[in-house]
């Protein structure tokens, strides 16, 4: 009998993505052999406002948008909610089609495809520096840009882009909060100290803040750094998450060439080959 590859036998591996995009994640490290650790830093709801999404639609039935960029899974899901839930869900998919539709990577490209909507661009790296450089491709100025994300998403790619003479709005249709669910933390605090977390995940920046900040409600953020350093191994999915992690002096052990989680693991398993 050939021996399944479960290169992550034995491994508990920390997930710090939501809820709502945690299984798949869960469901590929147990396909590794791993067992998967949830704990949630950022908690995900639907904008109560959506002025600003209906004057996106608006802007998309006068075609009056050149580019529209979709960083994430969520982005695509909370979008076509808002839409549905003003009655625009149509004229969205229509809409889209008069503008440059930049999908920041493959799952978020086939989000949209499985509702309908089209994606013409996606950049060679799944960042936002990947979207800039698209867009210097393109030699995109004076355009407007439509950049429908969370409220807490960072300001650098819209204050780039707008540096370089566009127009840019971000539309907020969702929101990214602090959980508030301190037994888990405490749990966490406890399996860390224990040294039973052999590896975290971190997804995003604010995820990264998140943790420091969930954590450091329980735990001195010297002795958390320390339990880390010296016994977890820290990955980070992309440039932009590991440059918060080494801001709070965490140091990362393993970031993937493609910003991807499947990719992460990957890079995860061949880290735990050679050391």
């Amino acid at each position: 009998m050939v021996q399944k590859n479960i290169p992550l036998k034995g491994r508990t591996i920390a997930v710090t993505r939501s809820r709502e995009q945690a299984e798949e994640t869960a469901n590929a490290i147990e396909a590794l052999g791993g067992k998967p650790y949830l704990f949630p830093t950022i908690e995900i709801t639907s904008a109560r406002d959506l002025s600003a999404t209906k004057n996106f639609l608006d802007a998309l039935a006068n075609r009056k948008a050149d580019y529209v960029i979709l960083m994430s899974v969520n982005g695509v899901q909370h979008l076509l909610t808002a839409a549905e839930t003003l009655g625009k869900a149509d004229e969205l998919k229509k809409g889209l089609k008069d503008a440059v539709v930049i999908a920041v990577g493959p799952k978020t490209a086939l989000e949209m495809e499985k509702n309908g909507m089209r994606v013409d661009v996606i950049p060679e790296r799944f960042t936002s520096d990947g979207i800039l450089r698209c867009l210097e491709q393109r030699h995109a100025k004076g355009k407007t840009i439509y950049i429908p994300r969370t409220s807490a998403a960072p300001p650098e790619l819209a204050e780039k882009l707008r540096e370089r003479g566009n127009r840019v709005e971000e539309v907020y249709v969702y929101q990214s909060r602090l959980p508030k669910d301190r037994v888990l933390a405490e749990r966490f605090a406890k399996d860390l100290e224990n040294r039973e977390i052999d590896a975290i995940i971190f997804t995003s920046s604010l995820g990264a803040r998140n943790f420091l900040e969930i954590l450091t409600q329980i735990l001195h953020a010297k002795k958390l750094k320390d339990l880390i350093q010296n016994g977890t191994v820290v990955v980070a999915i992309g440039p932009t998450t590991a440059k918060t992690l080494t801001e709070v002096d965490l140091k990362v052990d393993v970031m993937p060439e493609k910003h991807t989680l499947d990719h992460a693991l990957e890079a995860l398993v061949n880290y735990w080959k050679v050391s």
